[in-house]
């Protein structure tokens, strides 16, 4: 695991977009995501209202080949540096029940509808159920953002006027290395996490 970050300037040595491919398998095409901090997964699991019983430890290629797709819900977790767990979420949208319920921490949220979709959403931050508002860097330097106190993060990380979303979620996955103290790397990538069913009905009301 990368030792933590003390610098809000620090880039990673391979383009984070360029390994989600590599990687990722169909997460080229569309995922959701979240930077949690909290190292504590089995409370998280917990109130996310996973399926204990459906728990499979795996990597993103076994659950890429498994038979039945990730299902209707599911979670895939796992550590991301210290005191920050990272979850692949499926079958959500952003701000969904099941997200505004993890509690009193930060909650970095990114959504991917695929090119051929919506594209991507701007980088939310949520907090005790509420949405915070989004850290998206901006369009230029010292530009304006929504959480402006995440602006040291953003240097060398603007958006510029032309979008092109995969540049800008290698920028996204940049902030949050930034933030978070570590960036999505090959052992980050190829690392065995715990898959979750989140079984039907558990949030609809």
């Amino acid at each position: 695991m990368q030792r933590m970050m003390n610098t809000e300037q620090a880039l990673p040595p391979e383009n984070q977009w360029d390994l989600l491919v590599e990687y990722g398998h169909w997460l080229e095409l569309g995922f959701h995501a979240l930077w949690v901090e909290s190292d504590d997964q089995e409370e998280l699991a917990r109130l996310l209202r996973v399926d204990p019983g459906s728990r499979l430890e795996c990597d993103l290629e076994t659950l890429a080949g498994m038979d039945e797709s990730p299902g209707e819900k599911g979670v895939w977790m796992g550590p991301h540096a210290p005191g920050w767990t990272h979850i692949f979420v499926f079958g959500m949208y952003s701000f969904h029940p099941a997200i505004r319920n993890l509690g009193k921490r930060r909650v970095f949220e990114v959504y991917f509808a695929g090119e051929v979709g919506e594209g991507i959403e701007p980088l939310y931050l949520n907090y005790d159920g509420e949405p915070l508002g989004d850290v998206t860097p901006p369009f230029e330097e010292g530009g304006n953002m929504y959480l402006s106190d995440y602006r040291p993060y953003t240097a060398g990380l603007e958006l510029g006027m032309k979008r092109n979303s995969k540049r800008d979620m290698h920028l996204f996955f940049c902030m949050l290395g930034r933030i978070t103290g570590r960036f999505a790397d090959r052992e980050w990538w190829a690392a065995t996490r715990t898959f979750y069913r989140i079984p039907d009905g558990s949030w609809e009301n």
